[in-house]
């Protein structure tokens, strides 16, 4: 796992992926600008109480709630950014390490957009559900990275897979590697809260998805 990080971390200055990057990053940011408000509408219509001087204060722990609802709700919604630049990333990283390997299968872009959508919504809705366990100190860190692990992990380990595998093969795949998926997810869920490095989720989750791939997909064949 450690060696995936480090090819990812130590291909950023690829040509081939800079300009991925970039238009990832500007993306990212927008999507978080976009959550932000999103969360802050939501905090002032739902606690409006008509009392002046209390939603004034309201108003001030609104902007610090819509912060932590867009924490939450940033590593589902992210997958939609990665799945506009799975292949792109996905082809870069494989003419540098893996130039071996059979031309991927063309995924329509609605094959992708789809299921990015998809998880988007399942990754919301859950985070959504567990609102009221995030606010209890110490259960919200473990809720917060198993949850968003294992989500994560799962999401973009099928992304990846798919451009080679059936779905019988991905679900198989996934079943025989849930540990190292969900180890994979938990470190990318923590990614996605560090500020900065947070922008680059889309890039990096996707190239550190796709060595571990690779690397889980090598110890499965039989020597």
């Amino acid at each position: 796992m450690f060696g995936s990080i480090g090819k990812t971390l130590a291909q950023l200055s690829d040509p081939r992926l800079r300009g991925v990057l970039i238009a990832a990053i500007a993306m990212t940011l927008t999507l978080i600008v976009l959550l932000a408000l999103f969360g802050g509408y939501l905090v002032e219509t739902l606690a409006a109480t008509g009392i002046l001087w209390l939603d004034d204060i309201v108003s001030v722990l609104g902007f610090l709630a819509s912060l932590f609802i867009a924490l939450l709700l940033f590593p589902g919604t992210v997958q939609v950014v990665s799945g506009l630049f799975l292949d792109r990333v996905a082809d870069a990283v494989e003419a540098r390490h893996y130039p071996g390997r059979a031309p991927a299968r063309p995924q329509p872009f609605t094959e992708i957009a789809l299921d990015s959508l998809r998880f988007a919504a399942v990754s919301v809705g859950l985070n959504l559900l567990a609102l009221p366990l995030y606010l209890i100190p110490g259960v919200n860190l473990v809720l917060f990275y198993a949850l968003n692990g294992y989500l994560l992990g799962r999401e973009y380990a099928e992304l990846v897979a798919a451009r080679r595998m059936t779905r019988e093969q991905v679900r198989a795949f996934r079943a025989a590697n849930r540990g190292a998926l969900f180890l994979g997810g938990v470190m990318i869920a923590a990614a996605t809260t560090v500020p900065i490095l947070n922008l680059t989720i889309p890039v990096l989750a996707t190239a550190f998805t796709l060595h571990e791939h690779e690397r889980l997909r090598q110890r499965s064949i039989p020597r």
